[in-house]
């Protein structure tokens, strides 16, 4: 996750639970991140990110976080971690893609920055399933 234009770059961050994030500041001035776990509310860390500066960080459990500059109270991102490797961003459409799942019953999130938009629910996959069909949004396996 980068800092330029006094924003986070994506402001939307998908990481799989054990994965090493850096968090860069490609800016010439000073920021900081401060994420913090939206579930249990504590911060996970909070450090400066000096100019061309960088902070990595593994986050260790399946949770959503919010990512805030102290300095800049503008600049805000949301970080999802997951376990699972199916979890993707959809286009502004609500078009996704994902690579082709095993055979199974899952349960399917769709996590909106809304609460009112997010909706779950148990789908199987079969050997002829190619599509998968949400409120606002289709995907491709």
């Amino acid at each position: 996750m980068d800092q330029y234009n006094t924003d986070f770059h994506p402001r939307l961050l998908i990481v799989r639970v054990g994965q090493t994030v850096q968090f860069k500041n490609s800016e010439d001035t000073l920021h900081n991140v401060h994420v913090i776990d939206t579930v249990t509310r504590e911060t996970a860390f909070n450090v400066a990110t000096p100019v061309t500066g960088a902070y990595d960080y593994v986050f260790e459990t399946a949770s959503v976080f919010d990512v805030s500059c102290g300095v800049h109270p503008s600049m805000a991102a949301i970080i999802v971690a997951t376990e699972t490797p199916y979890a993707v961003v959809a286009e502004r459409d609500g078009a996704f893609s994902t690579p082709r799942l095993p055979i199974g019953d899952y349960t399917a999130t769709v996590w909106n920055l809304d609460p009112s938009r997010r909706s779950s629910r148990v789908l199987t996959i079969d050997d002829t399933t190619t599509e998968l069909n949400f409120d606002g949004g289709s995907g491709e396996l």
